[in-house]
């Protein structure tokens, strides 16, 4: 490729810069913290309620339940394992962490307590979606 191919294709609009152009889009990422062992159905439901909330508010919502739930077995040790490892892992690109219902699972305690080691702003909330009080973190 030469020189002047580059600077040629580096004029044009790429394909991406529609998608961005199009609307103003969030960019503030949330880890979405709720239950999901127990009544798993009800949980996912409630998961992607409390994401729908979050996209609303003009965050980017993660729930790592969510995504991971559609491939690994909550109920196999090592995939259960593995989720939740993974979702650990993107909580170091969010910018909040946002914590969902009165009961704080094993799981949940995780993400809070990886949340306050990385001084990242907590939030929680009721299942009715009321903030209830603002946590440890940046």
């Amino acid at each position: 490729m030469t020189a002047t191919t580059l600077q040629r294709e580096a004029v044009l609009p790429r394909s991406y810069d529609k998608i961005s152009a199009a609307v103003r889009i969030p960019s503030r990422r949330v880890y979405i913290c709720s239950p999901l062992k127990g009544d798993i159905r009800a949980n996912i439901r409630k998961a992607k309620k409390y994401c729908r909330f979050a996209f609303g508010k003009g965050y980017i919502p993660w729930a790592p339940h969510l995504y991971y739930a559609q491939f690994l077995d909550d109920g196999h040790f090592f995939e259960r394992a593995a989720g939740r490892r993974y979702g650990l892992e993107e909580m170091y690109q969010m910018h909040e962490l946002w914590v969902f219902g009165a009961v704080i699972s094993e799981g949940m305690r995780a993400e809070i307590e990886l949340a306050e080691d990385l001084e990242i702003r907590i939030r929680y909330f009721d299942e009715a979606l009321n903030e209830v009080r603002y946590g440890c973190g940046a």
